[in-house]
């Protein structure tokens, strides 16, 4: 999802991933499944191949592990914050990391992908760094953090300027 916030000499972008389930929704999932395996893991257990309860443990541990940290990236956050001399970027899931500055003119470098089904990746840059951005997002939200960062004054450079364009629009069709 993208958020523009306009301020006085300031915009705001905020850019977060689509969110299918929250934290809670996310807990119970993970119990109610983890629940189930156990039963049918205490089943076999009373049936008498106790072998089968240690790999039950090891499935829900594991299952539990990767619910987890998808959800956990879904509250990804990152805010690029463009003034009239500096854009700014700060990322994070629970807390905000150290903020990184690009001097004006600041470019949104487009990386074209090998597949032409492939979405593009795009990073912010100026002339000594680089940062990615947007990594997480979908299709359309990455078409409207393009326009929005094109609108506010970022310019667009091609990393691969020098190929022509024979890529499908994945847009257009």
């Amino acid at each position: 999802m993208i958020h523009v916030i306009e301020k006085p000499n300031k915009t705001i972008i905020q850019l977060e991933p689509n969110r299918s389930a929250t934290w809670d929704q996310t807990r119970t999932a993970i119990l109610s499944l983890s629940a189930f395996m156990l039963l049918i893991g205490v089943g076999w257990l009373v049936a008498g191949v106790w072998m089968i309860l240690p790999f039950v443990f090891l499935d829900i541990l594991v299952f539990s592990y990767f619910f987890y940290r998808v959800c956990e990236e879904t509250y990804r956050r990152q805010f690029i914050v463009i003034e009239p001399k500096t854009v700014s970027f700060r990322t994070g899931i629970h807390q905000l990391g150290s903020v990184k500055r690009f001097q004006r003119p600041c470019y949104l470098l487009l990386h074209k992908r090998k597949s032409p089904s492939h979405l593009p990746g795009y990073s912010l840059a100026d002339d000594l760094e680089v940062q990615r951005i947007g990594g997480f997002l979908n299709e359309t939200d990455l078409k409207d953090m393009r326009e929005a960062l094109l609108r506010f004054g970022l310019l667009e450079i091609n990393q691969e300027w020098w190929k022509s364009k024979t890529t499908v629009n994945r847009l257009d069709y």
